[in-house]
């Protein structure tokens, strides 16, 4: 007996699109938009990815001075250049943020740049490249809107800030004015290579829960019925225009709206009845309820989701700690994403041109935590006691102090101010 090795399908083609001087994302060059395309269709894949990208942008960067700070001429703040980024980490394993310098050699700007409209450049004779080529239609979405031209496609360095490197760029671009910045990108699958999302192994499931939902939907337009035919025996004594009328008819009764109604057929003398012939078809009820059960557990695990945050009953409807115990356990499946933001915005905040934005240098991610209707005293539980005499603590600046009521017991900065402020009115 002969023995064959399976192999499973290769998701995404890359190479060398010569036309287009770039590496092709996916067969057609189209795989983030394709991506975008199943996830929006798919009600479960769609509501997991909301919930992923929610859990990765937690509560926003600790300190709040740096949160709302604008970093580019549009007026853009930082929290919502986080959310922009965490929304593209959810849906395609990766991000990107355009910077440019000043003649310092420090960022002066921060931009999101959607990650569908990136590719990287052709490999050159050596397997290398150093550019990263921007366009907003590269799937070709648009093209009766506007017209896919080549010259629309602009290259960008990736983000290095070394200074020789930006002079040389600089150099490059015909000075200052001409120079158009860098791109930094990450790529959850390794350093200028294309990422793969959480839920790849999901988005097949995600594609048949579009055509359940599909055949559902054809099911209650067509009224439930099994499809058939409808056979006239009049053919040859009938004109045409009784034939087109009686289409047209048939036609008109069918769909949900018509549910219920009445066909009326008048037939003359020694016409004989149309007959409706069905097709012998098989009831998949069970296999398609079977098939729409499974499926949304089935994504959900993709992205390792308690079924609870996705507003799925689990048997004990939504009780309190059944949701703070999901939130727990989601915070700290993130806290790795979480931890690559903050890292990727360290490295571009730390050679930031103002320093008043973020002096402190602390741009740790706050988690979401699970609070509805509770009381400062209600969520600490036994630890008001502890955090009351934190605060009471003459030997401890404010600033530890906070420090402390956001780490070790997850705070946000309004309620550290209103703690402490009621401690200083009462002395």
């Amino acid at each position: 007996m002969k023995a064959s090795r399976l192999t499973t399908e290769k998701r995404v083609d890359s190479f060398n699109n010569r036309g287009l001087h770039i590496q092709a994302y996916g067969e057609q060059n189209d795989q983030p938009q394709r991506l975008i395309e199943i996830v929006e269709a798919s009600v479960t894949g769609k509501s997991c990815c909301e919930i992923y990208s929610k859990f990765i942008a937690g509560r926003g960067f600790r300190d709040a001075d740096f949160y709302k700070a604008k970093i580019d001429s549009k007026g853009t703040t930082v929290d919502s250049l986080l959310k922009a980024t965490s929304d593209d980490y959810a849906h395609f394993g990766g991000f990107a943020i355009h910077v440019n310098y000043n003649a310092l050699y420090e960022i002066v700007s921060a931009t999101h740049i959607p990650f569908e409209w990136i590719r990287f450049e052709e490999l050159d004779e050596d397997f290398k490249f150093n550019r990263l080529a921007i366009h907003p239609d590269w799937g070709r979405r648009f093209t009766k809107l506007r017209q896919f031209r080549n010259k629309d496609i602009e290259f960008f360095h990736f983000f290095n800030p070394d200074p020789e490197v930006i002079e040389k760029e600089v150099a490059e671009a015909g000075g200052w004015n001409g120079y158009k910045g860098q791109i930094l990108y990450y790529s959850n699958a390794g350093e200028r290579v294309y990422p793969t999302p959480i839920y790849e192994a999901a988005v097949t499931d995600m594609s048949n829960e579009e055509g359940l939902s599909n055949i559902t939907q054809r099911n209650v337009r067509h009224n439930f019925l099994p499809s058939g035919m409808i056979i006239d025996h009049n053919n040859n004594s009938n004109s045409e225009d009784q034939e087109e009328e009686l289409k047209n008819e048939i036609k008109e009764f069918q769909g949900d709206t018509k549910a219920g109604k009445l066909l009326y057929i008048n037939l003359q003398n020694g016409e004989e009845k149309p007959e409706f012939v069905p097709f012998d078809t098989k009831n998949f009820d069970k296999d398609f309820t079977n098939a729409e059960d499974k499926t949304p557990g089935i994504i959900g695990r993709a992205f390792t989701q308690p079924p609870i945050l996705r507003a799925e009953d689990v048997g004990a409807n939504f009780g309190a700690d059944l949701m703070k115990n999901a939130y727990d356990f989601y915070n700290s499946i993130t806290e790795p994403e979480r931890l690559v933001l903050s890292a990727q915005f360290k490295r571009i905040f730390d050679l930031w041109h103002d320093s008043a934005i973020n002096i402190e240098k602390d741009f740790d991610i706050l988690p979401l935590y699970y609070r509805v209707n509770q009381t400062l005293a209600e969520r600490l539980g036994a630890n008001l006691e502890s955090v009351l005499a934190i605060i009471s603590d003459a030997t401890k600046s404010e600033r530890a102090k906070s420090v402390i009521l956001s780490v070790v017991y997850g705070l946000d900065d309004d309620e550290i101010q209103q703690l402490i402020e009621g401690t200083r009115n009462d002395n």
